[in-house]
């Protein structure tokens, strides 16, 4: 991603058709402003892909530090944990 460029959020209305295009020909994002502090952004779909593949690897690595950071306490838990947990949810 290129450095993003800002706008006021009211040239949106006026130029949305051009601003778009921008975005899908230079894969450059642009930041909607109001009042000159930053409000939304405007990204290409190839940028939003990769974000969302981002975003989720990331929780993907919080998940397996929380599991690493407490194995010591996973041991202490009951063996049939899952089927608890099938009763608690399925059951009601």
């Amino acid at each position: 991603m290129l450095d993003p460029i800002n706008i006021p959020a009211r040239n949106l209305q006026k130029s949305y058709k051009s601003i778009i295009e921008g975005v899908k020909s230079q894969n450059r994002p642009v930041i909607l402003t109001t009042n000159q502090k930053p409000q939304a952004a405007i990204v290409s779909l190839e940028d939003l892909e990769r974000l969302k593949k981002d975003k989720a690897r990331l929780a993907g690595l919080a998940l397996l530090k929380l599991a690493y950071d407490n194995r010591e306490e996973f041991k202490n838990l009951p063996a049939d944990l899952r089927e608890k947990a099938n009763e608690i949810l399925y059951t009601k």
